[in-house]
């Protein structure tokens, strides 16, 4: 077996194995046939020619602006599904009670017919000037702080809207011990800043997908249209 170029990372590495537990968990472990679930992991990694592992994309995001100012952002997820389509559209159905972020009780914890929490957050802003924002992402529970680090780039800090999504994230998290961490992705100077925290930080690779998929369109005080798009996911922009 000829050596890889460069040997792995420890942080890589890691960023391997979770993936790969990823999916064991929330496709193979809970699969009703594990003989046929097996095969089909098998199949979907030599049709990738074992270049990597498939990720999850169940949610997806559009912000849209048009050249009278109109904003719109829309952020829709079949989660983990729940086997149906909602009649005449064609939609998934979510199946919410699969997302443990959202079930912090316990699953069947809720009474029949209560309405449970979400992470998503499209939103939509406009400035005194004329200029016109829509903006959101998929990210399960780091929707809401991918967001408020890109729009407090973009806003408050100057970047441009791309600039702004592509810089490095982190995320404050609770663990099932109940001690925090911020995981972030690799960078010296967040990884400065973060220090003086004092809480313990785990670092993924740059432009890592647990940091969600942050899409944006601006319409401009002269007019001009503009968009960014997430290199952390698949991701498109278009300006007609």
């Amino acid at each position: 077996m000829a050596a890889s170029k460069e040997p792995l990372t420890t942080s890589e590495m890691a960023h391997i194995m979770r993936q790969v537990l990823d999916l064991r968990l929330g496709t193979v472990d809970i699969a009703p046939d594990l003989e046929v679930a097996g095969h089909g992991l098998l199949e979907t990694i030599a049709s990738m020619d074992g270049l990597g592992m498939p990720t999850t994309a169940s949610t997806a995001h559009v912000s849209v602006v048009d050249n009278d100012g109109m904003a719109c952002a829309i952020t829709a997820s079949s989660g983990y599904g729940s086997g149906m389509t909602i009649a005449g559209t064609g939609m998934l159905a979510n199946n919410a009670l699969g997302e443990p972020e959202l079930n912090r009780l316990g699953l069947h914890a809720l009474k029949p017919g209560t309405r449970m929490a979400s992470n998503m957050a499209p939103t939509t802003g406009m400035h005194a000037d004329g200029s016109r924002l829509a903006i959101g992402t998929p990210g399960a529970d780091r929707i809401t702080t991918a967001l408020a680090q890109v729009l407090w780039h973009f806003c408050q800090s100057g970047q441009g809207l791309q600039e702004a999504i592509d810089l490095p994230r982190m995320h404050i998290r609770h663990l099932d011990d109940g001690s925090v961490r911020i995981d972030h992705e690799q960078d010296e100077a967040l990884v400065a800043d973060l220090a003086a925290t004092g809480l313990p930080l785990h670092e993924h690779p740059p432009h890592a997908m647990f940091f969600g998929g942050v899409g944006g369109a601006v319409r401009h005080s002269d007019g001009a249209l503009s968009a960014g798009a997430d290199p952390r996911r698949a991701s498109a922009t278009a300006v007609g």
